[in-house]
């Protein structure tokens, strides 16, 4: 009688543990959130860091005032006239420079005498300077503007409003400049007070008209690419 084969075998190798599919999706969600929690904070700080440089070389506008304006004229309209000014560079680690500024006074809208070019100049952060203009005989004032600034007095009294401009092309340096580029600044000086008053012009043989100013007015600095 023939007897069964028995035959047996023997698995040596260890079965696998099977994840669920379930823990899985948990572990990519976690790196997944880990990821765009880095994400998120790279980009807010990166952003931060760009908007604190900008707003560290955005500069402050320089701040004008005018302190002074003599103006003498006679019926041949020969003006000698001076103008000061204070000019401070309120940024403490920024340097500004001025090309070729220039002053120009109006009368009610009306150019007075012609433009006044000042040399360049540098500022060094938060330096504060005097700067003087001085006009000579090779001008000559506007004679509807001396007309209408006589009405105005008889009408008025002595005093006569003017409105001074001190234009100027400005950088600021070290970088700056570099992003905002050099622009032209123009600080505004209304209703300027000034004293008419005459007198007679013994060189000449005429009468001479004086106007003069000795105070402090705040001019409005505008720097037009500027935030």
């Amino acid at each position: 009688m023939k007897q069964p084969l028995l035959i047996r075998v023997t698995d040596t190798e260890e079965v696998p543990k099977l994840r669920s599919i379930s823990e899985s999706a948990n572990n990519i969600s976690r790196w997944s959130l880990l990821f765009k929690f880095l994400l998120v904070t790279t980009t807010i700080g990166v952003f931060t860091a760009g908007l604190s440089l900008i707003i560290c070389i955005t500069p402050t506008p320089p701040t004008v005032h005018v302190h002074s304006i003599h103006i003498s004229f006679n019926d041949r309209h020969l003006p000698i006239w001076s103008a000061t000014f204070s000019i401070k560079n309120p940024n403490e680690k920024l340097n500004v420079t001025y090309e070729n500024p220039s002053v120009w006074v109006f009368h009610r809208r009306r150019l007075v005498l012609g433009t006044v070019r000042i040399g360049s100049f540098e500022q060094k952060g938060g330096e504060e300077n005097e700067v003087v203009a001085n006009g000579d005989e090779t001008g000559a004032i506007d004679e509807v503007a001396a007309r209408e600034m006589e009405k105005e007095v008889a009408v008025k009294g002595s005093v006569v409003g003017l409105d001074m401009v001190f234009l100027g092309r400005v950088g600021f340096y070290p970088v700056a400049s570099a992003l905002w580029g050099e622009q032209n600044m123009t600080a505004v000086c209304k209703n300027v007070r000034a004293k008419l008053s005459t007198a007679d012009d013994n060189v000449y043989r005429t009468k001479r008209w004086d106007l003069s100013f000795d105070g402090r007015r705040d001019c409005r600095v505008r720097l037009p690419m500027f935030p």
